[in-house]
Protein backbone atom coordinates (compact mmCIF):
# COMPACT_ATOMS: atom_id res chain seq x y z
CA UNK A 1 0.00 0.00 0.00
CA UNK A 2 1.33 3.29 -0.96
CA UNK A 3 0.83 6.52 0.77
CA UNK A 4 1.46 9.82 -1.39
CA UNK A 5 1.75 12.96 0.95
CA UNK A 6 0.68 15.82 -0.56
CA UNK A 7 1.45 18.89 1.20
CA UNK A 8 -1.63 20.87 2.87
CA UNK A 9 -1.69 24.69 2.12
CA UNK A 10 -2.70 26.56 5.56
CA UNK A 11 -5.63 28.11 5.32
CA UNK A 12 -5.94 31.74 4.91
CA UNK A 13 -6.05 33.09 8.54
CA UNK A 14 -8.94 35.15 9.29
CA UNK A 15 -8.49 38.39 12.17
CA UNK A 16 -10.06 37.31 15.95
CA UNK A 17 -12.24 40.48 17.22
CA UNK A 18 -11.79 41.21 20.65
CA UNK A 19 -13.92 44.41 21.89
CA UNK A 20 -14.47 46.24 25.14
CA UNK A 21 -16.09 48.93 26.94
CA UNK A 22 -14.33 51.75 29.07
CA UNK A 23 -14.58 55.14 30.90
CA UNK A 24 -13.90 57.92 27.92
CA UNK A 25 -11.39 59.10 30.11
CA UNK A 26 -9.13 55.51 30.78
CA UNK A 27 -6.85 56.32 27.63
CA UNK A 28 -4.46 53.28 28.86
CA UNK A 29 -6.97 50.82 27.44
CA UNK A 30 -5.71 51.32 23.59
CA UNK A 31 -1.31 51.77 24.40
CA UNK A 32 -2.03 48.37 26.80
CA UNK A 33 -3.39 46.42 24.08
CA UNK A 34 -0.74 47.94 21.25
CA UNK A 35 2.31 47.28 23.54
CA UNK A 36 0.80 44.02 23.76
CA UNK A 37 0.69 43.16 20.66
CA UNK A 38 4.18 44.41 19.74
CA UNK A 39 5.65 42.30 22.28
CA UNK A 40 3.97 39.17 21.04
CA UNK A 41 4.67 39.77 17.65
CA UNK A 42 0.86 40.11 16.57
CA UNK A 43 -0.85 42.31 14.08
CA UNK A 44 -3.64 44.75 15.46
CA UNK A 45 -5.67 46.97 14.06
CA UNK A 46 -7.75 48.89 16.74
CA UNK A 47 -10.92 50.66 16.37
CA UNK A 48 -12.52 53.05 18.91
CA UNK A 49 -15.86 54.71 19.28
CA UNK A 50 -16.88 56.90 21.89
CA UNK A 51 -20.49 57.15 23.38
CA UNK A 52 -21.36 59.60 25.35
CA UNK A 53 -18.87 58.53 28.72
CA UNK A 54 -17.84 55.52 27.76
CA UNK A 55 -15.45 54.42 24.94
CA UNK A 56 -15.72 50.96 22.94
CA UNK A 57 -12.52 49.60 21.52
CA UNK A 58 -12.67 46.98 19.05
CA UNK A 59 -9.55 45.12 17.96
CA UNK A 60 -8.70 42.50 14.99
CA UNK A 61 -5.81 40.39 15.87
CA UNK A 62 -3.87 38.26 13.50
CA UNK A 63 -1.31 36.60 13.60
CA UNK A 64 1.06 33.67 14.81
CA UNK A 65 0.72 34.12 18.59
CA UNK A 66 -2.90 34.72 18.40
CA UNK A 67 -4.41 32.57 21.50
CA UNK A 68 -1.36 33.73 23.46
CA UNK A 69 -2.44 37.04 22.94
CA UNK A 70 -6.05 36.68 24.35
CA UNK A 71 -4.83 34.88 27.10
CA UNK A 72 -2.73 37.51 28.20
CA UNK A 73 -5.39 40.12 27.05
CA UNK A 74 -7.85 38.38 29.47
CA UNK A 75 -5.18 38.57 32.47
CA UNK A 76 -3.96 42.43 31.84
CA UNK A 77 -6.37 44.78 29.87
Amino acid sequence: MEHSAVPREHPISRPICIGLTCWRWEKRRPAAILRLAETLGVKVRLTEKIHGLHREIEAEISGANTDRFIGEFVRHC
